[in-house]
């Protein structure tokens, strides 16, 4: 998941501040567990691939954003 999700980050499928599902979102669209989504989310966030704001969700990071 995180693989696939980097991969469209860099093709430009996915573009700085294009908005992700939600966790749980993702977990029912990968067929991951709740779980693993939430480790791979952060494996991503520490890559600096995007951000999440508590209540407002995630997006993608625009090249050299800082979190």
């Amino acid at each position: 998941m995180a693989e696939d999700i980097a991969a469209r980050i860099a093709s430009g499928e996915l573009r700085p501040g294009a908005r992700l599902r939600s966790e749980r979102g993702l977990a029912e669209h990968y067929e991951f567990s709740y779980g693993t989504i939430r480790r791979a989310m952060e494996v991503l966030r520490e890559r600096g691939l995007f951000t999440t704001i508590h209540e407002r969700g995630t997006s993608v990071s625009a090249p050299g954003d800082s979190n």
